[in-house]
């Protein structure tokens, strides 16, 4: 059975690696098959239906953010300015 976790599995997974995000944005279903990822057909059928650019850059803004908080902790930890 589907659950919220499955679909932020995806969405991680689409931010993390941005080969299955490409995936992801040209098929979504063969994309979330191949990544072993069970979603509901409801689930899916929103994933399908998302408009493909807000879609790519929601997941962008969500790398970017996650980087720049990332190194905002390494510099904090190491000390750098």
């Amino acid at each position: 059975m589907a659950t919220q976790e499955d679909l932020r599995a995806v969405a991680g997974k689409a931010v993390a690696d941005p080969a299955f995000r490409q995936q992801l944005l040209d098929d979504p279903e063969a994309a979330v098959k191949a990544a072993g990822i069970e979603l509901s057909d409801d689930q899916m059928a929103a994933l399908k239906n998302m408009d493909k650019a807000e879609l790519e850059k929601g997941l962008i803004d969500i790398d970017e953010r996650l980087t720049m908080a990332c190194w905002g902790k390494a510099q904090n930890f190491c000390g750098w300015d």
